[in-house]
């Protein structure tokens, strides 16, 4: 064994002892030290690691995919009790407000004390390395977005909301692990990106279940995404959660035998 994932924070789990919210999480180790992805939207990722005992203090690098509270949400508290580990994220994040429109219009910015931590932060603008972490800042856009981002918005300079770009989402690789986070930039846009090989790709893709009068993508469109998936990325593992729902995952996953469903509490080793 020389990978291990263990899912902190996700919408589901199959074990009694921890919590759940709407928030993503993941503790990494690998040849290259321990990693985590992603904060959750509370500090409940650190109840949950509590549990299964993982020692949070003794992290590395944190990488954060994007600047929404789900993700973002429980990033001061871990940086209360690791003293460490350097914090991986797209200098867009400071000061920018985020907002969602699903359901009901809400504010989805996380409020980072940026001044207190100031010397932890690693602010990334391009595509770069920072130590054994290739950042991609840059993703392609070939293929469609997800339709699940129309309900995303940033509040501009002139205190409008206007659609959210997306240009503070990141995707990382380290360890052959390809970290997604939401893949608001599409799964298939940042898959083309990557040009390195990797052999698990693991986070959410940002595929809604239709739900009353919001409709997303199509089974059809689904099972193209998959087909894709098969076809030109036979030889990687997916894992997906948190933004990819059930109905979504059993379109995608229906004869994709390499795509898999992630809960809280999951370990995955390789």
């Amino acid at each position: 064994m020389n990978n291990r994932l263990v899912i902190l924070s996700d919408n589901r789990t199959n074990d009694a002892r921890l919590e759940t919210e709407h928030g993503l999480s993941i503790y990494m180790e690998g040849p290259s030290g321990k990693f985590l992805l992603d904060t959750g939207a509370s500090d409940l990722f650190v109840r949950n690691a509590a549990l299964l005992d993982i020692d949070l203090s003794d992290i590395d690098y944190c990488l954060i995919s994007h600047g929404h509270s789900d993700h973002i949400g429980g990033l001061n508290a871990f940086l209360s009790f690791n003293s460490k580990a350097k914090v991986i994220l797209s200098a867009q994040i400071p000061g920018a407000e985020y907002v969602s429109v699903r359901r009901y219009p809400h504010s989805i910015t996380s409020h980072v004390d940026f001044d207190r931590y100031h010397d932890r932060f690693v602010f990334v603008d391009n595509n770069t390395m920072v130590g054994p972490v290739q950042v991609y800042a840059h993703i392609m856009q070939h293929h469609a977005l997800p339709l699940g981002d129309k309900n995303l918005l940033i509040r501009t300079s002139d205190d409008s909301l206007t659609a959210d770009a997306f240009h503070h989402e990141l995707v990382f690789l380290v360890d052959g692990v390809l970290f997604t986070g939401c893949a608001h930039n599409g799964l298939l846009n940042i898959l083309e990106t990557v040009k390195q090989p990797f052999d698990v790709a693991i986070g959410g893709f940002h595929l809604l279940d239709s739900h009353l009068d919001q409709h997303y993508e199509t089974d059809m469109q689904l099972q193209a995404i998959s087909a894709s998936l098969r076809e030109t990325y036979s030889n990687v593992t997916f894992y997906t959660g948190h933004c990819t729902g059930d109905h979504c995952f059993d379109m995608l996953s229906d004869q994709n035998d390499r795509l898999h469903q992630f809960h809280g509490g999951d370990t995955i080793t390789w």
